[in-house]
């Protein structure tokens, strides 16, 4: 009788590139942030909370900024997964999470230039 020899195989399993609940959150409390520090930005004084001094809002645009970066850089980080050649949705989130802070840091940089 004769049997048949299996050859070895090894699995490659892909990481998922979907969200994570973190950077979900993260970026929905981001978005909240820039919305709410906008808000307060071009309400007029007489109005509900209008009359808050200019850090409310340029703390807001600024922690939003960074929730969003930081939800973006976790995504791309999730979307790498532990390979060592990068991936073109790691690639785009990468991206994301740069220009979130690049424009955190613009904005940041022309609020206090206008105070």
């Amino acid at each position: 009788m004769t049997m048949l020899q299996e050859r070895p195989t090894t699995e490659v399993v892909q990481p998922r590139a979907g969200f994570n609940l973190t950077e979900k959150v993260a970026g929905w409390f981001g978005l909240a942030a820039i919305v709410v520090g906008a808000w307060m930005y071009a309400v007029p004084t007489n109005w509900f909370l209008g009359g808050l001094v200019p850090g409310w809002y340029l703390g807001m645009f600024t922690g939003g900024g960074l929730m969003m970066a930081a939800a973006f850089g976790l995504a791309a980080r999730r979307a790498l997964g532990g390979e060592s050649r990068w991936n073109d949705i790691a690639v785009t989130r990468t991206v994301w999470a740069v220009t979130a802070l690049m424009a955190t840091v613009a904005l940041v940089m022309v609020l206090i230039w206008m105070l």
